[in-house]
């Protein structure tokens, strides 16, 4: 019997390529009056279409339906895809346009593996300005019939999917007998290389280290709720010899097993930014810190092992934690899994994320726009340092008034300063509680503008805003950042030259200045340190 889909695309519809872009600037909105197939080649985040929100990564396909809105403002990173446009006609009763969905409704695709489809993709962009006419409409039907395979064909990766997650279920429930990955395809019935790379796309992990790690999980929670001894709770987890247990433990943990129970079992139970209230080692050693107050962490006697590395690698701290490892932007479950964290410290609202981390190690959230004092007494408190931290913020507080006490002759009181910079393209935002901006703030140096105190009373660390409502914000002293992305440095160097930059009486009092961005754009106690010694230098150089 025919698919009903089959007969549509191969016998009723007919294609035709109306253009292909490749696009790297940050439209926030695209609407479509035609088909459109979406390859993501570079880019991480959220896409919107018709309210709908759908994860973006390399190798993501959309196929877009007619008069859609797709939102590209919650992708998180710079991004490249291309856009191919086209129409359909219906051959039924006489050519007429079709806009209804080609194969389904489905709209997302991830084909394995992508590079065919990215290949085509290359290749009908290199002939974009090419008359070539009938090979353009071959490729677009390829392009299309990779879709149309994949549609086919779904339902049966949705079965060996399903046969695999099954398995995944048995390994929890059966995880004390032997388990070779031969005796689980056997369960799936399918070929053991199939079964173990449809598991490793599952789950990140091959099977017998997702096994291993099961194991070694609860091997944990017999430690920290038994007095057992090792052979015992080593047998229990599936461990016929108790030396191969403690090895493998050691290996992956960090420490042995009797260490761990005794480390672990003094524990602390806190109410992190979302509301969890999470049970934390009293004194963690293995931490993620995951977010851009990862500076915080230096004025305690606490080395992260994992962090976003890219980030840390422009800032001044980048040479005070040579083996931190990196745990990307977004944050990579998998490499943190890796890592063995015993904390992990997230800067994110995203529950779903969380979700995922505290399946790992017990994770907290921590609101990064806070002010510095209520970050470094929390840290303190998580870590069993509180001490520490009251010390630290009272010697800050004795250096960050002197500094002002000292700038008394080069600012006036109730002076008022703004932060801007341009980010995402020619996008210019004002800085509200995090960067540079609340640095500058102090009962004896700058005000915030009164339009910045509405950022800060309303918790927001920025604001974006037109161009010309750039005087409407500007305080008596403007900082402007300065991206490390050529768009916004192209932006930035615009608007110095314009005009309206000129008329600021920031500018004419030469009372404006250009920072890095990459380098001072932080909040974080580190940079704040470094700050102190930093802005008397820019203010009395400029003059």
């Amino acid at each position: 019997m025919e698919d009903k889909n089959s007969t549509s695309f191969t016998k009723d519809l007919l294609f035709h390529l109306e253009a292909i872009d490749c696009i790297t600037q940050s439209y926030p909105f695209i609407s479509t009056s035609h088909h459109m197939m979406i390859l993501f080649t570079d880019g991480c985040g959220t896409l919107t279409i018709d309210d709908i929100p759908y994860l973006v990564t390399k190798g993501k396909i959309f196929l877009v339906q007619p008069h859609s809105m797709i939102d590209l403002s919650g992708i998180t990173k710079d991004f490249r895809f291309y856009k191919i446009s086209f129409s359909a006609f219906q051959l039924v009763q006489g050519p007429s346009p079709y806009i209804e969905p080609i194969f389904s409704e489905q709209v997302e695709y991830t084909l394995y593996p992508a590079t065919r489809f990215t290949r085509l993709t290359e290749d009908l962009y290199a002939m974009k300005s090419h008359s070539d006419y009938l090979k353009q409409q071959v490729i677009l039907y390829e392009l299309l019939h990779l879709l149309f395979e994949h549609q086919l064909h779904m339902d049966y990766q949705v079965n060996i999917t399903k046969a695999v997650e099954q398995t995944i279920d048995y390994i929890h429930k059966y995880y004390q007998q032997s388990l070779p990955v031969k005796k689980l395809a056997d369960l799936a019935h399918i070929a053991q290389w199939q079964y173990s790379a449809i598991f490793q796309t599952l789950t990140g992990k091959r099977p017998l280290d997702y096994i291993t790690d099961l194991r070694l999980k609860k091997a944990k929670e017999l430690l920290l709720q038994t007095n057992e001894p090792l052979k015992d709770i080593a047998q229990q987890v599936g461990f016929d010899d108790e030396y191969y247990f403690n090895r493998r433990f050691r290996q992956i943990v960090g420490i042995p097993p009797k260490q761990f129970a005794r480390q672990y079992k003094q524990r602390t139970i806190v109410k992190d930014w979302t509301g969890h209230e999470v049970e934390i080692p009293a004194t963690p050693h293995r931490i993620i810190y995951h977010g851009e107050t990862f500076g915080d962490m230096l004025i305690f006697n606490v080395q992260p092992i994992g962090g976003d590395k890219k980030s840390i690698s422009k800032s001044f701290y980048k040479n005070h934690v040579p083996n931190v490892q990196d745990v990307a932007f977004p944050i990579n479950i998998e490499k943190s899994s890796k890592l063995n964290p015993d904390l992990i410290i997230f800067t994110n609202n995203d529950e779903q994320q969380y979700q995922s981390l505290s399946s790992i190690a017990p994770t907290i959230t921590l609101n990064s726009w806070d002010s510095l004092d209520e970050r470094i007494l929390l840290l303190g408190q998580w870590l069993g340092q509180q001490q520490r931290a009251e010390d630290w913020l009272t010697h800050f507080r004795l250096q960050e008034n002197t500094m002002w006490e000292q700038l008394q002759k080069d600012v006036k009181p109730d002076e008022t300063a703004t932060v801007f910079t341009f980010d995402h393209g020619k996008r210019l935002f004002v800085m509200g509680c995090t960067g540079l901006s609340p640095a500058l703030f102090h009962p004896c140096g700058f005000q915030p503008h009164r339009q910045v105190k509405k950022l800060l009373k309303a918790g927001r660390g920025y604001k974006e805003i037109p161009i010309d409502h750039l005087p409407q914000y500007a305080g008596d002293r403007i900082f402007m950042l300065l991206s490390d992305k050529p768009e916004s440095q192209i932006a930035t160097m615009e608007l110095l030259k314009s005009d309206s930059w000129k008329e600021l009486s920031a500018v004419q009092n030469n009372h404006a200045y250009l920072i890095d961005a990459t380098k001072w754009n932080y909040n974080d106690a580190f940079t704040r340190e470094k700050l102190l010694g930093a802005l008397p230098k820019l203010l009395v150089n400029v003059k």
